[in-house]
């Protein structure tokens, strides 16, 4: 029961720091807030928690056939290698043009008036959502941190995914609303940069157990005795 309790605690904090790195919708929830437009901001946010949800469903099941034997396992944690590499990579490079970026993807942001279903959009459209679901949830479960493939457990996931999502997207709201000068582009900066090196972090570990799993038969462990 312990290892369950830890995998919702996990997957809060997941679902929330996914949401810090630059994109439409932080940018479109932060111009809300700015112009105190909060119930549309609101919604905007509880739609692109929904959409994160629904990416971190679909990652769910789709870890597992990876999983289901060593050559399949290492080859997932082998992609995931080069993915996070690659985003950590792209993290870093674009840290160095926060206030530029942040310009162009405002100005692409059009103005719609059901701001649910924007957000809920504006998530759904990046696929790279269920690849940075899959890489955590795979952590998870290298670290024997996992969940019963049962119905109520994977309600409960959803549920937590969006509360950990709507959490920094409402914090986002409530600073801006009290101190804007927390949001500029030198802390934005940090931050960024600081995520792009911990991807680079994951893919060196990932590089890792993919080698232990192509190489090191006793290194793999059974996927489904976890589920049992």
């Amino acid at each position: 029961m312990i290892p369950i309790i830890f995998f919702f605690i996990a997957c809060f904090f997941i679902s929330f720091f996914l949401c810090i790195p630059i994109g439409p919708v932080n940018i479109e929830i932060l111009h809300q807030s700015l112009k105190k437009h909060y119930p549309q901001a609101i919604s905007l946010a509880l739609g692109a928690a929904m959409g994160d949800a629904v990416w971190a469903t679909c990652a769910f099941f789709g870890i597992s056939p990876f999983m289901s034997s060593r050559y399949m396992e290492a080859s997932f944690f082998l992609f995931t290698t080069i993915i996070t590499a690659v985003l950590g990579f792209i993290a870093i490079r674009d840290s160095n043009f926060v206030e530029k970026k942040e310009e162009e993807i405002a100005s692409r942001i059009p103005r719609k008036r059901w701001s649910l279903l924007k957000g809920l959009t504006m998530v759904l459209v990046n696929p790279l959502g269920i690849v940075s679901w899959m890489v955590c949830l795979s952590f998870l479960r290298r670290m024997k941190i996992f969940i019963p493939m049962e119905l109520r457990y994977e309600a409960i996931f959803f549920v937590v995914v969006i509360l950990g999502a709507l959490a920094y997207f409402s914090l986002i709201i409530l600073i801006t609303s009290r101190m804007k000068a927390l949001f500029n582009p030198s802390r934005t900066e940090k931050i960024i940069k600081a995520l792009g090196y911990l991807l680079l972090g994951f893919s060196v570990y990932f590089l890792y157990h993919s080698i232990q799993l192509f190489f090191f038969n006793g290194t793999s462990f059974n996927m489904n005795s976890l589920l049992q």
